[in-house]
């Protein structure tokens, strides 16, 4: 039988011998931060979205501003306008969206009239770009159909 000082310079050569080998193994996985996506940044307050549809958008701190558009209406194009709409941080960009009444004006110069909006879209992971759809039903127009629409920001 070996000495006790002997038996314990082995035991800890041995501990020593694994630490090593175990090291390198858990270093990368922790460094390399697998599985981790870029974050995603908040629309600036005060930037304007241009888009098409003549869509344009302003921030204004965690919120939608304002969203103006135009869209389809039989023979001529409306145009309505919402505001102060939230911001939520999701996984992808921050997204909005709303239901509501609005005033609807039109281009043939017929009465403004009441109608029902809504409007959603989410915006890229750095906050360039938004996207998404809008669906208006007026009694003059109808519906129009869920409509897709994109903006970047204004430079």
């Amino acid at each position: 039988m070996a000495p006790p000082a002997r038996r314990f310079t082995r035991l800890t050569a041995a501990l020593a011998a694994m630490a090593v080998a175990l090291a390198p193994a858990t270093v990368p996985v922790a460094a390399s931060g697998s599985g981790s996506k870029p974050k995603v940044k908040a629309p600036k307050s005060g930037s304007q979205y241009d888009g098409n549809h003549k869509l344009v958008l302003y921030i204004s701190g965690k919120s939608v501003e304002l969203v103006a558009f135009n869209f389809p209406c039989r023979d001529t194009t409306g145009r309505t306008s919402l505001n102060d709409i939230a911001l939520k941080k999701t996984k992808k960009g921050y997204k909005f969206g709303i239901k509501a009444h609005g005033s609807i004006t039109f281009a043939d110069g017929s009465p403004d009239e009441n109608g029902a909006v809504n409007i959603s879209g989410r915006f890229g992971r750095r906050a360039k770009t938004v996207a998404g759809h809008f669906r208006v039903k007026s009694p003059s127009c109808g519906d129009s159909g869920s409509v897709k629409w994109h903006a970047s920001v204004r430079r």
